[in-house]
């Protein structure tokens, strides 16, 4: 051996040993910073400019100058994990791990997207975890009511609405005339008359059914006009006031409302405005209110729909109708829908008369069924009583809850096409089959929802059953067949993601970001990225679709940098393992189970939930994906890039 070489050989050691101690520093420094950034620190990226704040104060509602002059407080005030979440118990577990990474974390040679990526899904993490936030309010729109009431509110002008309603009556059915129709408004003429020229005082809820019937005429108008922008900046001006006068009188409802028919067609109509612009969470209120007064008068109960014969008809479809939404409402949100199967003795069917009765209680039918399956999925999948049972309960549920669902998905189609070839013969307007074709998307989700109770096999890379995935993936391509109808219009796509992708939680996109994370598909990789590409459409359409599209596609970028990283640490077993950094809050949103193999009991991934491991990570799973959907009620600007202006 050379003995300049045997020399070198301490030094060498000595060297060795002082980069391994500084990088030990180094490491311990990071993750010091990390568990800083955790309860109060912004982040900035290396390389950007940047910031990411996530103290309260950071996140604030719409500014009440351009939002409201309203005189008093409409926010709702809550965690934004509700009070059945379990993500909230991961989140101090989460956080140790970071602790116990010294071992497998360095961040210095991260890239600055891997930085973005991670920073934002830290804000997600806190969003969700850590702070109550501010729902923001209800009415972002409403005004003070003025001295003489809300009669005294400007209305769209008199003869464009009698125009209007003239050209309506003379053309094919549209949005407006099935709104009508399916709450039962038989001379929306006659209440714009009431509200135009009051010779006596008209209650509320006429002037809510009256606006809400113009922002739907207003709405349909808007997007029918298509070369001429004076006519259609008009209609957005006249729709614009129907959604401030309806905002304002929404916000100023009594507590105690009469029993009448007048006022649940009001409730009902204003839940369908709240789900319209993607406030799930005040649609909830209107549609209980809705719900007790139905039940309070008996509308669902046989023997006391006969006593008064000539409203039986029109009471079975308004309660039905907030029976369908309360359903659909009550999955979305994570609680017990307020009317239960149980409870009913009416006939389960709407009492439709006129245009297209036969294709309308066919279609109405349908959506009956999926209601009475959704709330099933509720109570018997994800509800607290359902979650404490064996996972093989569970599985079993699901698989005949999964047989029903393709039954009702069957009948569904049949009807669906022929409703849709009986409008399309009269001409009607597309945002019909915008809502239709929606139904199926609706039932897809709801189906991989409950798929995604299935167990997959011992041995499997993955927590998804094949069915769960091959579900996730016929409802994807089935919305962007639904996005190829309302590609053109703005307004017609805020609609169809607010009613099939909000409403009714998109579980098959969760489930491909999960399947993504855990087998690193390209296919569903590139499935993801389609997805979020085709909502980045309708960012244009409102400021929630801005939020969705944000957090599409922060969901979809992380799934690729973490397929990135994983296939880059299997070429280099000496590269920072950065995807552990992505685990710990993909686990604190509930998207990954919490598994750490530097813990004592890694041996054991299931430790940490006890026996019923893939229940807890399912109702994990459910609780992060339902939480994630209910920031579009937030602000989450300070996410994922640049500020947008407010709408």
């Amino acid at each position: 051996m050379d003995p300049g070489q045997a020399n070198n050989g301490p030094a060498a050691s000595d060297d060795s040993a002082r980069r391994a101690i500084d990088q030990i520093e180094v490491r311990l420094g990071n993750i010091e910073s990390l568990l800083r950034d955790l309860s109060q620190r912004p982040v900035s990226t290396p390389g950007s400019n940047i910031h990411f704040p996530v103290t309260p104060a950071a996140f604030p509602g719409l500014d009440p100058a351009s939002a409201s002059t309203a005189a008093f407080d409409s926010s709702d005030d809550e965690s934004v994990l509700g009070g059945d979440s379990v993500i909230a118990q991961q989140t101090t577990f989460a956080s140790d791990l970071l602790e116990h990474a010294v071992e497998r974390t360095s961040l210095n040679d991260v890239s600055p997207k891997m930085w973005e990526a991670l920073a934002n899904l830290r804000q997600l993490a806190e969003l969700q975890s850590r702070q109550s936030i501010s729902h923001g309010p209800r009415f972002p729109l409403q005004q003070p009511i003025p001295k003489g009431g809300l009669g005294q509110l400007p209305m769209p002008p008199m003869d464009i609405v009698v125009n209007l309603l003239k050209r309506v009556r003379a053309s094919p059915p549209g949005l407006f005339t099935f709104v009508c129709y399916f709450i039962g408004i038989n001379d929306f003429s006659n209440l714009c008359r009431m509200v135009y020229f009051p010779t006596d005082d008209f209650s509320d809820s006429t002037f809510i059914i009256v606006n809400v019937g113009l922002y739907y005429l207003f709405l349909e108008q808007h997007h029918l006009t298509i070369d001429n922008k004076p006519l259609k900046d008009e209609f957005a001006s006249h729709l614009y006031t129907s959604r401030v006068n309806l905002e304002t009188a929404l916000a100023n409802m009594s507590l105690f409302m009469s029993t009448k028919i007048e006022t649940v067609q009001a409730l009902l109509m204003g839940t369908l405005y709240t789900i319209d612009v993607c406030r799930p969470s005040v649609a909830w209120h209107l549609n209980c209110a809705a719900a007790q007064i139905c039940q309070t008068a008996g509308f669902h109960r046989r023997d006391l729909s006969t006593r008064n014969p000539e409203d039986t008809d029109i009471k079975a479809i308004l309660f039905w109708y907030t029976y369908t939404t309360d359903k659909a409402l009550a999955l979305r949100l994570g609680r017990a829908p307020a009317i239960q199967d149980w409870e009913i003795t009416i006939p389960r069917t709407f009492g439709f008369d006129g245009i297209l009765s036969l294709e309308t209680k066919a279609v109405a039918g349908t959506w009956l069924n999926a209601a009475t399956l959704q709330g099933q999925v509720y109570e018997q999948l994800f509800c607290p009583a359902a979650l404490s049972q064996p996972p093989a309960v569970l599985a079993e549920r699901a698989r005949l809850l999964a047989a029903e669902c393709r039954r009702v998905e069957a009948d569904s189609f049949q009807s669906r096409e022929l409703a849709i070839s009986s409008l399309e013969k009269i001409g009607a307007s597309p945002l019909v089959d915008v809502h239709l074709k929606g139904d199926e998307v609706q039932l897809l989700s709801t189906m991989t929802l409950i798929y995604r109770a299935v167990p997959a096999p011992e041995g499997s890379p993955t927590r998804f059953c094949q069915d769960c995935i091959d579900t996730a993936r016929k409802a994807c391509h089935a919305h962007f067949a639904c996005m190829d109808l309302v590609r053109k219009d703005p307004h017609a796509r805020a609609i169809y993601v607010h009613w099939n992708l909000v409403l009714t939680p998109f579980a098959p996109f969760f489930v491909l970001f999960g399947y993504v994370i855990e087998t690193s598909s390209q296919n569903d990789l590139q499935l993801l990225k389609q997805f979020s590409a085709s909502i980045e459409e309708t960012s244009d359409a409102s400021e929630t679709m801005q939020k969705l599209s944000r957090l599409c596609s922060i969901m979809s970028n992380v799934a690729a940098l973490y397929v990135e990283a994983k296939s880059q640490q299997v070429e280099d077993q000496a590269m920072v393992p950065i995807n552990d950094e992505f685990d710990v809050y993909l686990s604190q949103l509930g998207l990954m189970p919490v598994v750490d193999s530097t813990m004592g009991n890694a041996s054991d991934p299931n430790a940490e939930f006890g026996e019923n491991a893939q229940v807890n990570q399912m109702a994990d799973w459910m609780s992060g994906s339902r939480n994630l959907l209910g920031l579009l009620e937030q602000d989450i600007s300070q996410i994922g890039g640049v500020q947008w202006p407010p709408m």
